[in-house]
Order: structure tokens, then sequence, then C-alpha cells
């Protein structure tokens, strides 16, 4: 049983799932969520700022879930007012978790997808924290030294496979922190929404092009119009643009600007263009696609869910990266460094694909542990319950 002792009485072990955040996150963690709701012995919040949650409701409503598993959490009277002014619809997590954090480290467990838990000042009393890695890419991110000590602060880390574990392992020790291979949570989410569908009305290939957001190793800050031009000038294939959900993001200082694309890409029969919307991160386009374009996005190891497929990665800042554990991606598909290139290697795509098919069968089973046994939502909720028993 799960239960705990608390002062002498049996109660229920109370969940916090935190979600402050944006809905490209939302897939990674509605899984458990729902799982650990569904358990008598849980009682279960996803904790959220007042703000339009319609896409999480529309998902909870799939999974007959009561829309009041979701607990709104006010901010301060003066932010909202500031807030109003500054036509901000998105509040500062800050302020939210000062204000709520007596709330905060009453629950058993907090579950979190971003770094914002030390918010929370740690104590014997404090709950334990857990972190769902989302996305299961290469990059050095959560692998610096400046997050050691934050993720040394996590009583668990789910992760999708033995390659993120491994490559935790290789960055460093970590105090206090179990990481546990649960598989890609993300994927029974989408299963539950069923998201592949016909996007074009034509029999051409498809490319979606995913540029990440860093402008340090994005292609697209230095490509990404010529990219746009290429296709609407070139009319054997369709294309979907759906750059990294930051990238056009108008709450970030470092966002591009969506007035800076120009109005006859959207106009055009076979291009579509999405900044952030729901389609854009319940893996639709990478389920429609046939070629994947990008550069170094985690959702590259999404598209080839589906098969093993070309892709094609833009060096854009002439990287050394043959020996670079964090580029493990660009050993999957064809590698150029300027748009002179794209056209060529598209069309002998059907040549070169064939090198790459087993290395991206092996490079999905170490990203991904998948069970056919039990879903990677069970396998997270579990995890997480077991920090309690």
């Amino acid at each position: 049983m799960g239960f705990r002792i608390h002062f002498g009485v049996l109660s229920m072990i109370k969940i916090g799932f935190i979600h402050f955040d944006t809905i490209y996150l939302i897939h990674h963690f509605i899984g458990s969520a729902v799982e650990l709701y569904k358990d008598p012995d849980c009682e279960v919040e996803i904790l959220t700022p007042e703000t339009e949650q319609e896409y999480l409701y529309s998902l909870l409503d799939l999974y007959d879930v009561p829309r009041s598993i979701v607990k709104k959490i006010p901010t301060y009277l003066y932010k909202k007012f500031a807030y109003k002014i500054q036509k901000r619809t998105n509040p500062s997590t800050v302020p939210l978790f000062s204000k709520h954090r007596k709330e905060l480290i009453g629950y058993d467990v907090l579950v979190f997808t971003v770094f914002n838990h030390l918010r929370i000042p740690r104590n014997k009393r404090n709950p334990k924290f857990v972190f769902l890695m989302h996305g299961a890419g290469d990059r050095d991110y959560p692998f610096l030294d400046i997050y050691k000590e934050p993720i040394s602060e996590f009583d668990l880390v789910t992760t999708s496979g033995q390659k993120i574990k491994d490559l935790f392992y290789k960055m460093g020790e970590y105090k206090h922190t179990k990481f546990e291979i649960c598989g890609y949570q993300k994927f029974d989410a989408v299963r539950i929404e069923n998201k592949e569908k016909i996007l074009f009305n034509n029999n051409k290939p498809t490319v979606v092009y995913n540029p990440h957001f860093r402008d340090s190793i994005s292609s697209f800050h230095k490509h990404g119009i010529d990219i746009l031009e290429f296709f609407y000038t070139n009319k054997k294939y369709n294309l979907i643009f759906s750059p990294h959900f930051n990238l056009f993001d108008e709450r970030r200082q470092d966002a591009l600007k969506r007035s800076d694309i120009a109005k006859k890409y959207f106009e055009s029969d076979s291009i579509i263009i999405d900044f952030g919307s729901v389609n854009s991160v319940n893996m639709s386009y990478m389920l429609s696609a046939d070629i994947y374009l990008g550069d170094l996005s985690s959702q590259v190891y999404e598209f080839l869910i589906n098969g093993r497929k070309p892709c094609i990665f833009f060096n854009a800042h002439t990287i050394n990266w043959k020996k670079n554990e964090h580029y493990q991606m660009w050993q999957l598909g064809k590698i150029i460094n300027d748009i002179e290139k794209l056209g060529n290697i598209l069309e002998s795509r059907d040549i070169w694909q064939k090198e790459f098919k087993e290395k991206q069968k092996k490079a999905m089973a170490y990203t991904f542990d998948i069970s056919n046994e039990i879903s990677s939502s069970k396998r997270v909720a579990t995890a997480i319950k077991s920090l309690i028993q």
C-alpha cells in the first residue's frame, strides 16, 4: 500500500504536478498524472496559474479524468494589475512559488518538467522532488556543470532510455538523485490523442523543418529564410515549418519576430507554418512527414518513431561534431553546411538513406526503452509512488 502515516493518521499520498509553463510540456507529464490519479492511494493535483488551460482540459477529457484535477493558483494582486497593464498573459513563476510556498511544501511529492524546483527551500519536511525529462535528445544542456547542483536536489529523475541515463553518469555525480528509465510517456498521450492525419491534398513528399531556438546551434538564424524560399520555389515537395516552440515565443527576449516571415510563405498551398499551435507539439507533423530537416532538436527522435526515414541536419556553425556525444543524432542522416546542397541531397535520399537505417534502429532502441507489457506513463507513476512507499 502507498498510504503514509502523518502525525499518527493514515492518509493518502498527496502529489502535485507543477505546470507553470507552455503547452509543449503537457505530454511529458499528463500520462503519469492520470495513472496516479486513478490510484486509490494517491491524491493528485495539476497546479497551474490562473491562465487559459483549454488544451490541458481537452486531454483530460480524452483520458476521462475530471477537470477538477487542475488546481489554479493565483499570483499576487499587484502582479495581476501589473500584468494587465503590460498585456502579459502568462505570469512569472517566481511570485507563484513565493506566494504558495507553504502550500507547496504540504505535498508529499512535487513533480516538475523544468528546473524551477529551487524556488522551494528544502528541509526535512519538504516534499520529494521529481524531474520528468522532457525530450530525448543529445544536447549538453541538462548535463552542464551549472545544473549538477539543481539536479542533485531531485530525489528522482525519470529518463526515456539508457542514453540519457548514461549521459548523466558520464557528466558527474549527483548527490541524492535516483535515475529511473521509464520510457517516453509523450508517446502514450499522442496515441490517446491520435493525431496522425493528412495535411496536404497531393502526393508530394513532405519535409518537416524543425530548427532549434538557440541561435548558437540553430540553423534558422543563418539559413531559415533561404530554406523557406527553396521550398516556395521548388514545387516537388511540401514543407511543414515547425520550429521549436521557443524560437518565435514572443514572451522571450531572444525570440524572433513572426512578422519577419514574408506573407507569401503563409499563402503557399504547399507550405504550413506553425509557430506553436497544438499541432506543433502533439507530433502531428512528425507523424505526417516523410523527411526530417533540422539541426539539434530532440524531435528528430519523435520523427523516427514512425519508421526509419531520411534525416538531414544543417551544420550552420561548422561544428566539429563527429566525436561529440551531444551530436549523436547527426550520425542518423546527411549533414549539409549550405542551402546549395539541399536540392541534390533531397533528390538522392532513397540512395543514401540505406546506410542510415540500421543506425537509426540502434539509436532509437538506445534512446527509448519502450515496453510492450506496461506503458511508459505507468512506469513513471510507479517510480514516483515508490518514493513514499
